[in-house]
């Protein structure tokens, strides 16, 4: 238990800063789309910029998780592991760009 809480907390410590602001926009911006006939009920403008927000903070998720992949690859010491993380960071950068091309042709036809 003691070494999933080190690998958890070392994890946490090499997140990048932009990953919190991310989550934090989509925690907001889905409270904001959810809430918005009590929040916004006379501005009409307000669900496509919360929705937009929304997408926005999605397609930043999987290139922040990748990069915190890499930042944990250069952390830990076994080789091993150092490969897994790196191989992981490379399949999160692929999948990554795949949603990036998706996400950005679906806000291109949505809106």
């Amino acid at each position: 238990m003691t070494t999933l809480l080190r690998f958890l907390e070392l994890v946490f410590r090499l997140a990048p800063r932009l990953l919190w602001w991310a989550l934090g926009g989509l925690f907001f911006s889905g409270l904001n789309i959810v809430l918005k006939q009590e929040l916004w009920p006379n501005t009409s403008a307000a669900p496509t910029f919360f929705a937009v927000l929304f997408v926005g903070c999605l397609l930043l998720l999987p290139w922040l998780a990748a990069r915190t992949a890499w930042l944990l690859a250069d952390a830990v010491e076994s080789y091993f592991w150092k490969a897994l993380w790196r191989l992981a960071a490379i399949g999160g950068y692929c999948g990554a760009a795949l949603s990036a091309v998706v996400g950005v042709v679906a806000l291109a036809f949505n809106l």
